[in-house]
């Protein structure tokens, strides 16, 4: 139980928390989420493990959102008309490392930064085996 209240507590704190670098001003009506379907992985906190991304507080519904990682694109999904948001996109970092996620739906930009630990690394195994977070997720 101590781990889906750690789990849930942070995906609010991501939510809640995070500034975003906009490129425009009318960009922050829509923000990125990232979300930890699995309570007892380590899902957007270290590498291998699969980070769902979702764009929400979206005002276009019909035009697809392009979603980056790096500048490199990942998904395009349409905005679903039941919740002014996308369908959640998987992602699975490779490796640890500092990421720039980023969503374009027309000329609106909203982009977040995460850092991802090493699965393996020291950070992973701090946090896998001692429950010590180093610092690894959103920032």
């Amino acid at each position: 139980m101590r781990t889906t209240t750690r789990a849930a507590l942070g995906a609010a704190l991501l939510t809640a928390a995070i500034p975003l670098s906009t490129g425009t001003a009318a960009a922050q009506d829509f923000q990125i989420d990232l979300m930890q379907m699995d309570p007892g992985r380590y899902s957007c906190e270290l590498s291998t493990e699969t980070c769902w991304i979702s764009v929400v507080l979206l005002t276009d519904l019909t035009t697809p959102v392009t979603i980056s990682v790096d500048g490199t694109v990942i998904a395009t999904p349409t905005p679903s008309t039941n919740c002014w948001c996308t369908n959640e996109t998987a992602w699975i970092p490779s490796k640890g490392g500092r990421y720039t996620l980023t969503a374009k739906q027309g000329d609106r930009t909203a982009a977040r930064t995460v850092t991802i630990g090493d699965y393996n690394g020291v950070q992973g195994i701090l946090e896998r085996y001692l429950g010590i977070n180093t610092g690894s997720g959103s920032s």
